[in-house]
């Protein structure tokens, strides 16, 4: 409920120069030897109400953070990037009634990720494509900074297909397992990109993550609505603006009742090609 999604940075490698594109869809793989670079900032703000059986209150999260991921190209079909957060502010602030606040405060960097993506069918010239992959983020930051405390293993498999007049609708599945009994996610993804022309992309997604139940928390479900747009600014170069609302349905936490979450997300990143 505290985590914050970000993503990515700018770092240049020698490498072959791409020619003028981007390779920010899912189902998109790096070409042999080239290098892409990601910067993303964002700031998170989320309520909730709490009630347990003798009182009740409020939870209200905002957190500004960052992801930094650097993807190379190895070629046939296959990509890797390692990624890490860095979190500027997390200000997590809990009052029941008649309670002082209780507040949670975190910075610093968070867990390093790796993910490996494979090109199955079809390809950056044809018509589909279907990619697979696997992530895992180690448990390599303290709690004391942005870490989460677990491992966590990611499997996922994505597929797109190309429509008239520069559409491209999406969909993917990823299953987020999570070591220490807290909860596992399976997240259902659809979206479309449009070209609006050759400097402008806009890309419209819906993530549904259904998240098991542990000993401290029932299973619930969250939802993410976001919007986001490519704008080429230079060769290669892209500014990433992105708006999203994020909704939670009810659950249960150690006998306090969670209900009434919803949020927004706003952010920008940097990403390039090379």
């Amino acid at each position: 409920m505290k985590k914050i999604v970000l993503a990515a940075v700018g770092v240049m490698l020698a490498a072959t120069p791409a020619l003028a594109e981007h390779k920010l869809l899912i189902t998109d793989v790096l070409d042999q030897k080239q290098i892409e670079a990601q910067a993303t900032f964002e700031y998170t703000h989320l309520t909730s109400d709490l009630k347990s059986p003798e009182e009740h209150g409020k939870q209200t999260l905002n957190g500004t953070e960052s992801n930094y991921s650097l993807g190379v190209g190895l070629g046939h079909g296959l990509e890797v990037t390692a990624s890490i957060p860095y979190v500027f502010s997390e200000r997590d602030n809990t009052q029941f009634t008649g309670s002082e606040a209780e507040i949670e405060k975190r910075d610093g960097f968070g867990d390093f990720a790796l993910q490996a993506k494979y090109l199955l069918l079809g390809g950056e010239e044809e018509k589909y494509a279907v990619v697979t992959g696997l992530g895992v983020k180690f448990d390599t930051a303290a709690k004391d900074d942005a870490g989460t405390g677990t491992t966590d293993i990611s499997p996922f498999i994505a597929a797109s297909t190309k429509l008239g007049h520069h559409y491209t609708p999406y969909a993917i599945y990823r299953a987020t397992l999570r070591n220490h009994d807290v909860q596992d996610t399976h997240t259902l993804s659809v979206g479309l990109e449009k070209q609006i022309n050759e400097t402008f992309t806009l890309d419209g997604k819906i993530d549904a993550n259904f998240n098991t139940a542990s000993d401290k928390v029932a299973a619930n479900e969250d939802f993410v609505f976001e919007l986001s747009s490519y704008i080429q600014v230079a060769h290669n170069l892209y500014l990433l603006p992105s708006v999203a609302y994020l909704k939670g349905t009810d659950t249960t936490a150690e006998g306090v009742r969670i209900s009434n979450t919803d949020g927004v997300r706003v952010g920008a990143a940097l990403y390039y090609l090379y």
